[in-house]
Parts: structure tokens; C-alpha cells; sequence
């Protein structure tokens, strides 16, 4: 388990390598944080082997012809670019989640496929944003065929249970990445409806739904169960 208080810078502009491959060998995502001034604009190059997503923090961001809001996500499969605009009237903070692929799983480009558009393979990341209900336990959850990572958006009293009896507090803006076959659970706090937003990289997870949002959801108390 990796664990990374307060990921969420609070000023602009601010950039963080959150999860970097180059000194975690182990992990499968490379994960970065940037806190964008209001009314920036920033282009997104494209990666022709790997995916990736931007998910907002805070703030606002305009992209892809939408406007999202904090717990929303943008997909960008492997080959696409983007241009995301920061909404005026307040500092944009942006999670962006790159898959990491050992050599053999990255396909080979066609001849000639410069100019033929993104490259369209299965789901290697998955992102939602959930609502826990107060007081009560969630998971455990543990996946075997993918890494996963967690960020705190609101919320006050919520505990990280970990394999073996352990327990660690959360705070809004924290970050927590487990490795593949990690088992965790999460309890929150009685005074609220705390907000996560929670991911898995690294399995083929699902065909592209293209660059729609990623829907936002509720997690009842157990709700999911173990998952594989």
C-alpha cells in the first residue's frame, strides 16, 4: 500500500508525480496531479500504445465539448489527444491515471497507421466516483488482476482497513494506491456522506466507451463484495 496525504495541491499552478514507474517498478499506472489556474488551457498529447484518463479534483474543467465537475472522469484511449480548459472563477485540480504495460502487452503500430486515429483496444482503466454511506463498513475489496488507487474527495472520519487488522485515517485530498492481490476495506465516518473516487488499472477491464464521462455512483454499505 502507498499512501499519499494531502495529493491535492491547494494552489496554482502546482504539479506533483503522485505514483511514478520509474522508482516503483511494481505498479501499473503512473499517476500525476496538477492544480491548473483558472481559465488555462493545457493540450493533453497523444500516446499511441497506452491510455489514460483525467479526473477532476476540483474545480472545473472544460473538455471534449463538456464540462466536468469534480468525481468526473475523461477517457482517452490509446492515440488521442486533448485540449482541457480550466472553468473560470476557481484553481482546476486534474488526477491524470497513464496505464503502465510491460513491452510484450504494448501492440506493435501498424505501417502507415500515423494518421489513421486513435487506436481501439479494450478497457485497461476503469474509474467511478462513489458515495459511501455513513457509518458503516465498506469491501473488503481486494483485485487480483489489477492494481487499484483511491482519492478522498470530502468527507471527514473515514478509515482505511487493511489485510491483517490494520487501520489508517483518511483525509480529503489523500491518495492510496495498492498494488494487485491488496486486500482493503473502507469504513466511513457518522457525520457525512463521504466522496471517493476509486480505480483499477491494468487488466483488460472492458471494452471503450469512448470518451464519455465516466457515470458517477453510489456505494451502499458491502456493496461490491470481494472483487477479482
Amino acid at each position: 500500500m502507498i499512501l499519499v496525504p494531502a495529493a491535492v495541491p491547494r494552489t496554482a499552478p502546482a504539479f506533483q508525480r503522485l505514483i511514478d514507474p520509474e522508482r516503483r517498478p511494481s505498479v501499473r499506472a503512473a499517476l500525476t496531479v496538477e492544480t491548473l489556474p483558472p481559465g488555462v488551457r493545457v493540450e493533453q498529447l497523444p500516446c499511441e500504445s497506452v491510455e489514460s484518463v483525467t479526473v477532476v479534483l476540483a474545480g472545473r474543467l472544460s473538455a471534449a465539448g463538456r464540462i466536468l465537475s469534480p468525481g468526473q472522469v475523461l477517457h482517452h484511449p490509446p492515440g488521442s489527444g486533448h485540449r482541457l480548459t480550466a472553468v473560470r472563477g476557481a484553481p482546476t485540480a486534474v488526477l491524470t491515471v497513464r496505464a503502465v504495460l510491460p513491452a510484450a502487452d504494448i501492440p506493435a503500430q501498424r505501417a502507415g497507421s500515423g494518421s489513421a486515429g486513435p487506436t481501439r483496444s479494450a478497457r485497461r482503466i476503469v474509474v467511478d466516483t462513489v458515495v459511501l454511506t455513513p457509518g458503516r463498513d465498506h469491501g473488503p475489496y481486494a483485485e487480483t488482476a489489477a492494481d487499484a488507487f483511491l482519492v478522498l474527495l470530502s468527507g471527514v472520519g473515514v478509515r482505511l482497513h487493511l489485510a491483517g487488522g490494520g487501520e489508517v485515517p483518511l483525509f480529503p485530498g489523500d491518495l492510496v494506491y495498492l498494488r494487485a492481490g491488496e486486500r482493503y476495506g473502507l469504513r466511513a465516518g457518522a457525520g457525512g456522506a463521504p466522496t471517493v473516487v476509486r480505480g483499477r488499472v491494468g487488466a483488460v477491464l472492458g471494452p471503450e466507451r469512448d470518451l464519455e464521462p465516466m457515470q458517477s455512483g453510489q456505494v451502499g454499505p458491502h456493496s461490491g463484495g470481494q472483487s477479482d
